[in-house]
């Protein structure tokens, strides 16, 4: 049985790396670009899901692309947002804010999603708009958090967060909850809690 006790973010990620890796073993691709091609990934399902004629063959590959969405956004919000707010500060808008903003928008999108993963059979309506609210957040996200950064971060805590992103897979939901906090403050630890009932539910 797994118990929700609460630790910190940190201790987590080490906590559920396999015995022996390490950031050179398993990548040799920083945060920056690794944010970057799944960015793109989600936007070329989106355009393969336009070719798909067949109702449950598009039923089945929206749905996994739903899950990649919302496990996406969630290692975010635990292994990248608040490592890199220090980081973030222009003039117009401080790191808090832009951290702010894009947890906002990833609930705004995981309302769509959950609207789209509650259908029976997935429809075009809805499918247009989740793709709307996402390619609005990937956008933004690139532009005003993203690409600032990349002048900002050294290679090697580009690779030491690509690999804590890929840790926070094993600890996240790929379920859309636009009920988690939007405060960047609460939103790591809520991410976690719910990602590891979920698991704790499926054992």
């Amino acid at each position: 049985m797994l118990f929700l006790r609460r630790f910190p973010v940190a201790s987590l990620l080490i906590f559920c790396r396999p015995y022996g890796s390490s950031v050179t073993s398993t990548s040799s691709v920083g945060i920056i670009d690794l944010i970057f091609s799944e960015h793109q990934y989600m936007r070329d399902e989106y355009e393969q899901l336009k070719t798909i004629e067949n109702t449950k063959e598009l039923d089945s590959r929206a749905r996994q692309w739903i899950a990649y969405i919302a496990l996406h956004g969630h290692k975010e919000e635990i292994a990248f947002y608040p490592k890199v707010e220090k980081y973030l500060k222009d003039e117009q808008k401080g790191g808090h804010h832009l951290i702010e903003h894009g947890i906002k928008e990833h609930r705004q999108l995981e309302k769509e999603l959950k609207k789209l993963a509650e259908q029976s059979t997935v429809t075009w309506k809805q499918i247009h708009k989740s793709a709307d609210k996402l390619m609005h957040h990937l956008k933004e996200e690139e532009n005003d958090i993203l690409e600032p950064l990349r002048s900002k971060l050294d290679d090697k805590f580009q690779l030491v967060l690509a690999q804590q992103f890929n840790d926070a897979g094993r600890l996240a939901s790929d379920k859309p909850h636009p009920e988690l906090s939007r405060k960047p403050e609460k939103a790591p630890q809520d991410n976690i809690d719910v990602g590891l009932a979920e698991k704790q539910k499926d054992l």
